[in-house]
């Protein structure tokens, strides 16, 4: 990474220009004066000598070229003083009587120069080769402070250059105003006004220039190497439009011009938003236009001043590059600049985007702007993921507040299917050089039925390619997969053209083994020359015995030609990511493809060959989150029934027993991001069901600590981990085996065995009783098992046992909090969950007033929390809760009052995750409805539950029959107000009729 600490030759040489532009001659009269220079477009800086003296209305200054009158607004001192020279500091300010165009005016320094640093100045001199007055430079270094003034020595300081512009040439920034030479008559060296004078003379000037410099500007960008950062951060610009040469990389490089879309302008907004919404979540479905959306949100932002793009994964997995990337990035961030670090594939960068976030919060200057975009396929679990990561490093409170998440629409609304295929077809044809191709009709009258952005454009682009080779194009169910065979294609036609016809992989057979090896680079990433070439051998060795080996140098050669990585000889995974999840399932349904698949796998997951254990460690992750999404674990795009399932499955599970200490960790680290694991754990259970307790130990550092696919997984190993002979002899055993305890219950309880995990709960609360007899250290953890217990028997309807444990939790809690003058955020959280729980059973109990206290101190408890680090969850059933108690005491305004703050908290929830929160809506507005009408204000009530019943009605589990149930309720309710209320009575068909479909959806 560069240092970028001063500008670079050519910066400079474009700051100098900058600087010359700004540079103005003084006149009175014909008489030339001096130099001076434009602080703002409208307004010009020079020494008090320069413009002292003369006629009102005789002074013009010249400007690009044009001659403008000036008036001098403020001259510092206004008379010469007694010297030879004119006192300090020297000052002018003049007004031009027309703006100059295209110009900002200098950028000036906070702080004078330095000493030894090198200055240049522009002005106007006699002294140059031609006649008259002309542009002049001098180049010069400051020997230090003389007085007040700054003395410069070196070259030769000659009439005419004073009042102009010195430029510093380590900061790129004006640092002065040159006064005079070192002798009143004399050439050699000179002073200069220092900056901090105009300051403190001229105050309001300097603060002027400053606004007009931001990033995004010519002059502040050079200055600070805005160009520079952005290369290091993120590498050079991508090629243009269609830069890539196969089918592949023209879907992925984004060939079609960017079609835009709502979802643009909210990114935008979002990062120039005031505040501090640090981080964004964007998922959807594979082939929604995620990867592009973002790439078009950066491109729009760097002319704005931003450094954005996409953090890669080559220099962040390697430790050594990552260190340097990350002070780049908080040098970026200190240099004024923002930033936009996107994240693709969010789900398995986790350990990237913690490094990131705890370096920019541990070094990060102040006033900071830093957005942190992530892309994924789905919200859950990976927010549970995100929060249990930053936790670790105790920055959720910063790292999460203001977050939100977005869906993002797996097609453009904004454009007709058929629109769109048809300019995608027009535009292929013209990169492909084939104008001469006729779309077929059929291909924009089924354009609406492909699911995503991605697959009109491939089936848009398959046209293309099949037309043009002479074939006749017909409609594809899945045009990647067609496109992927055009990818093949044009790679075993690379390797004919480089290895000749003949040849192990000739002929049918070593075609279909030369897809094997093309698939490769995607499962192993991140391989240099050797690692790669290694591998192919390898591959071919293990998953083809007795076959005769390929000349691997060869085919990586063909490889790096059809897919250059931007490391030096590094070669790049098949992207989009779809395709390659269509290749990993193509590969290994055809045993001629992959060989033994098994063996094949066992190579391609062999990483033993790598420098160290992180980068194997993360090379195994990297290839099982691939095989994962070509599993179809993913939330969306699932592929269902593939052949490959069966191969893929058989083959895992061979090499999982092959290689268990390695492969069942990782696998646990990849299921615990994805929202369908149950392939995944069906691989690695029958070993953990089975294997030594070391492996257990491995794996339990990974277990999730939020509901997953991995609950019953989890569950299994915490069993087995409690049933060992040795667990629990000292305090510190004990305590192992409580938390283990308190984990395995909610993970039974997850998995719907409650009646086990109340059992395994009720253990953990004796043996923490245990523990806290002998040290009150212990009280944290007693509070939690006691709170556990009482949440587990409250679900399941023993109340009056709950109420005991919970009483007993809030005292503990209370007990901690107040001999604690500085809780943890979490401590805070675990007490208000009590409490809300504690109210809850109260209210079941009939202790109204005893759950209203309950539930207040559960809301300031709450409220102490930053936002980032609360449970929005248990802040809203407070509210609720101290709603309903308050209702049901007389307070029915304070009761009010609580139920708008839960439905305020709750819209600024939906603002920021709507797909987490949407479904809690319909609910919090029917209590607070409900409420409405307890206190008789009928109006408020019509209108706050019929948005109720619209929004519960759109709600995609709408068929529940406890959402029905709730749904009739209101829907009876709307039809009795809207029968007593003339204002609403015209409303009252739609609510008969909505009846009448949700009664006839229950029968």
């Amino acid at each position: 990474m560069t240092a970028h600490t001063r500008p670079d030759a050519e910066a400079l040489e474009r700051l100098r220009v900058l600087t010359e532009r700004n540079v103005v001659g003084i006149r009175a009269g014909e008489a030339f004066c001096g130099t001076g220079f434009l602080v703002t477009p409208d307004t010009a800086l020079t020494c008090a000598h320069v413009v002292a003296g003369h006629e009102r209305g005789s002074l013009t200054a010249t400007v690009g070229g044009r001659t403008v009158a000036i008036e001098v607004v403020r001259l510092v001192p206004e008379t010469r003083g007694a010297g030879s020279t004119y006192d300090f500091p020297d000052l002018a300010e003049v007004r031009l009587s027309e703006p100059a165009d295209g110009v900002h005016g200098v950028w000036l320094a906070d702080a004078g120069p330095t000493q030894a640093a090198s200055v240049s100045v522009h002005g106007f001199s006699g002294h140059t080769l031609e006649p008259g007055v002309q542009p002049d430079t001098l180049h010069l270094t400051v020997a230090g402070r003389s007085g007040r003034f700054v003395r410069l020595q070196w070259d030769q300081v000659v009439q005419g250059f004073s009042g102009g512009p010195v430029l510093d040439t380590t900061t790129g920034r004006v640092c002065g105003v040159l006064k005079a030479s070192r002798h009143e008559k004399g050439m050699s060296g000179g002073w200069l006004i220092p900056v901090d004078a105009v300051e403190e003379h001229l105050p309001g000037l300097p603060e002027r220039s400053r606004a007009a410099h931001r990033p995004g500007t010519p002059w502040f960008d050079l200055a600070r190497d805005r160009g520079g950062r952005q290369a290091d951060l993120f590498g050079p610009d991508p090629g243009g439009p269609g830069s890539g040469n196969t089918p592949a990389q023209m879907l992925a490089r984004g060939a079609m011009p960017f079609v835009d879309r709502p979802e643009l302008g909210e990114l935008v907004d979002w990062c120039r938003a005031p505040g501090d919404p640090l981080l964004r979540l964007l998922y959807a479905p594979g082939g929604s236009g995620k990867t592009r959306l973002s790439v078009e949100l950066c491109r729009r932002l760097r002319p704005m001043g931003w450094i954005a793009g996409f953090a890669d994964k080559e220099v962040l997995g390697n430790p050594l590059r990552l260190s340097s990337w990350l002070e780049s990035l908080t040098g970026a961030l200190a240099a004024g600049f923002p930033c936009l670090v996107v994240f693709d594939y969010a789900q398995a960068r986790l350990g990237d985007i913690s490094a990131l976030m705890t370096h920019v919060h541990r070094y990060r200057p102040d006033g900071i702007t830093l957005r942190v975009l992530l892309l994924a396929r789905s919200e859950e679990p990976l927010w549970h993921a995100l929060r249990e990561e930053f936790e670790t490093h105790y920055i959720e409170d910063w790292a999460l507040r203001g977050a939100s998440s977005r869906r993002l629409p797996p097609t453009l609304d904004a454009e007709d299917p058929g629109t769109l295929v048809t300019r995608a077809f027009e535009e292929f044809a013209r990169l492909l050089e084939c104008p001469w191709v006729l779309m077929p009709p059929s291909l924009a009258h089924r354009a609406g039925r492909q699911g995503s952005i991605l697959g009109t454009l491939a089936a848009a682009l398959d046209a293309v390619l099949t037309l043009r080779q002479g074939d006749e194009w017909r409609e594809s169910d899945d045009p990647l997969a067609r496109i992927c065979r055009h990818e093949i294609a044009g790679w075993y036609a690379l390797l004919e053209d480089r290895l000749g016809t003949g040849g192990v992989l000739a002929g049918r057979t070593g075609r279909m083994a030369a897809e094997g090896l093309l698939l490769v680079p995607t499962l192993a990433r991140r391989r240099d020359r050797g690692e790669l070439t290694a591998l192919l051998t390898s591959v071919r060795r293990t998953a083809f015995p007795g076959q005769p080996p390929v000349n691997a140098p060869a085919v990586h050669s063909c490889l790096r030609a059809l897919y250059s990585a931007t490391e030096a000889d590094h070669v790049a995974p098949l992207e989009p990511d779809r395709l390659g999840e269509i290749l990993v399932r193509r590969v290994l349904a055809e045993p001629e493809s992959s060989g033994d698949a098994a063996a094949y796998l066992g190579a391609v997951l062999d990483t033993s060959a790598l420098r160290d254990e992180q980068a194997r460690d993360r090379a195994v992750s990297e290839t099982l989150d691939v095989l994962a999404r070509a599993r179809g674990c993913t939330a969306v795009g699932r592929v269902a029934e593939h052949p490959a399932h069966a191969v893929l499955d058989r083959a895992l599970a061979q090499v999982v027993r092959d290689d268990p200490r390695v492969l069942v960790p990782a696998l646990v680290t990849v299921g615990a991001r994805v929202p369908h694991a149950e392939p995944l754990v069906n691989l690695i259970r029958p070993v953990l069901e089975t294997c030594g307790t070391d492996l257990l130990r491995l794996v339990e550092p990974r277990l999730p600590g939020y509901p997953s696919g991995l609950s019953a997984l989890s569950a299994l190993v915490l069993r087995r981990l409690l049933g060992l002979p040795d667990a629990g002899s000292d305090d510190a055993g004990r305590l192992v085996r409580l938390r283990r305890l308190r984990s395995y219950s909610l993970r039974l309880e997850e998995s719907g065995h409650r009646e086990e995990a109340v059992r395994a709960a009720d253990e953990a609360v004796l043996l923490s009783r245990d523990l806290v007899r002998g040290s009150a250290r212990y009280r944290s953890d007693y509070a939690a098992a006691l709170h556990n217990l009482s949440l587990l028997l409250h679900r399941s309807g023993e109340t009056e046992t709950a109420l005991g444990l919970s009483v007993e939790a809030v005292s503990l809690y209370r007990r901690l909090i107040d001999g604690d003058p500085g809780p943890r955020h979490r401590t805070l959280m675990e007490m208000a969950g009590a409490l809300s729980v504690l109210a809850l059973l109260r209210l079941e109990d009939a202790q109204v007033n005893g759950a209203a206290r309950d539930a207040a101190e559960g809301v300031i408890r709450c409220e102490q929390v930053p936002e980032g680090a609360r449970d929005d969850e248990v802040y809203l059933t407070c509210l609720e809760t101290l709603a309903e108690c308050r209702h049901r005491t007389g307070r029915t305004e304070e009761a009010l009052t609580s139920g708008t703050q839960a439905v305020e908290r709750l819209e600024e929830l939906l603002r920021l995750r709507p797909g987490r929160y949407l479904a809690r809506l319909p609910d919090t507005l029917q209590r607070h409805g409900f409420g409405l009408i307890r206190a008789g204000r009928l109006g408020e009530a019509y209108q706050v539950l019929s948005r109720a019943a619209t929004e519960r009605a759109v709600l995609p589990s709408r068929t529940s029959p406890r959402l029905r149930e709730q749904q009739a309720l209101v829907l009876q309710v709307l039809l009795q107000l809207s029968d007593e209320l003339d204002e609403f009575a015209h409303e009252r068909s739609s609510w008969a009729q909505m009846r009448t479909v949700l009664d006839g959806r229950a029968s």
